[in-house]
């Protein structure tokens, strides 16, 4: 089983594959092309009941342990923790936009492109703030134990979507990020 800090690692990776959807999509919004909102739907769906709740969680108990043993972390941390709450109220405005227009009510193109960007923009920086600074503390701090004790700290959620079982409302945004794989080999010629 991986521990925490691998599995925070792994959250990043497929994250920022997520976010380049989105990205997409924003970008038919610039060009006045009509973005997939359901897609985008699952997508926000997935970072405000995964990653908003436990993958923040996990980061919170793993950077509380840096802090006692590196107490010039604190400030730091206190700012990644402020970022997670902002990121969870972007989230979610974002999510209830694309929601709205998904039934057919009405949200104006430019806010969707912004509050899109925003999200997109804050949510990358902070994940490279985390991996370049404190993920790289935890790594030289905190022992095997250590990261046990996190991980039991924080009650264990499977990851919907990348966690080797894809939970049912997930299967769609699952399918359609396959395609996308398949898609991008068959142009490479793989």
């Amino acid at each position: 089983m991986a521990n925490v800090l691998q599995q925070i690692r792994t959250d990043h990776v497929n994250m920022a594959r997520l976010l380049n959807l989105v990205e997409a999509e924003i970008a038919k919004a610039r060009q006045d092309g009509m973005p997939d909102f359901l897609m985008l739907e699952h997508v926000l769906r997935y970072a405000t009941n995964y990653l908003d709740q436990m993958h923040h969680a996990r980061e919170d108990a793993m950077f509380r342990r840096v802090v006692m043993l590196e107490p010039e972390a604190k400030t730091l941390v206190e700012e990644i923790e402020l970022e997670h709450e902002q990121l969870k109220s972007t989230g979610e405005q974002l999510y209830n936009l694309v929601c709205a227009a998904q039934n057919a009510d009405f949200v104006r193109r430019e806010d969707v492109i912004l509050k899109g960007t925003d999200y997109v923009d804050t949510l990358r920086a902070h994940m490279q703030k985390e991996e370049s600074d404190l993920l790289v503390r935890a790594s030289r701090l905190l022992t095997e134990s250590d990261l046990d004790e996190v991980d039991a700290e924080v009650e264990a959620i499977h990851d919907p979507l990348f966690g080797g079982v894809v939970e049912q409302e997930y299967q769609g945004l699952y399918n359609y990020i396959m395609a996308q794989q398949e898609s991008i080999a068959e142009v490479k010629g793989d």
